[in-house]
């Protein structure tokens, strides 16, 4: 019991933290009914599967009636598989329309924008160590090359030494 109070009151706001990808919103598939979709399969233009792909028919296009949204899909070389994934990205679309604040792509774009800012914040803060840790080394050659420099006697000390002294040959 203390342990979980006392993990609530320690731990960040649930606003702030970055959402697991298991607790994501689950996928709408309920707000597709097949009346309202209008259905074509079309010929492959683009993508892996070369002339394959060029004879046959399957690129699937729908086509929502009520909104007008069109969404065609190409990702494999089978059709039933485009058939699933199109009725996905349409669920995906709709959603977005009805409420784009708590729709499934809203919080993958948050998810993503938080990952980000938090990576950053990271990278930011590892650099500022590293240079932290070059301008410490910096200032300490600095003060090395200092006491070099005030030690050094100048050569025109020892030049004077050699023209006093005398060289018996």
């Amino acid at each position: 019991m203390f342990r979980q109070i006392s993990r609530s009151l320690f731990t960040s706001s649930p606003v702030r933290s970055i959402p697991k990808k298991t607790q994501l919103p689950p996928r709408p598939k309920w707000l597709i009914k097949e009346e309202e979709l209008e259905e074509t399969f079309l010929h492959g233009g683009r993508g892996p599967g070369g002339q394959k792909i060029n004879k046959t028919n399957s690129k699937v296009q729908l086509k929502h009636i009520p909104t007008g949204l069109v969404v065609t899909c190409q990702a494999s070389r089978s059709q039933e598989e485009n058939r699933k994934k199109a009725r996905e990205i349409l669920a995906l679309k709709l959603e977005d329309l009805n409420n784009p604040e708590s729709s499934r792509n809203a919080v993958l774009k948050d998810r993503a924008q938080k990952v980000k800012q938090s990576k950053s914040k990271k990278a930011n803060r590892k650099y500022k160590e590293i240079d932290a840790e070059r301008q410490r080394q910096k200032l300490e050659r600095m003060e090395k090359e200092k006491e070099l420099l005030e030690n050094f006697k100048p050569i025109e000390d020892e030049l004077a030494f050699l023209k006093n002294a005398k060289i018996d040959l």
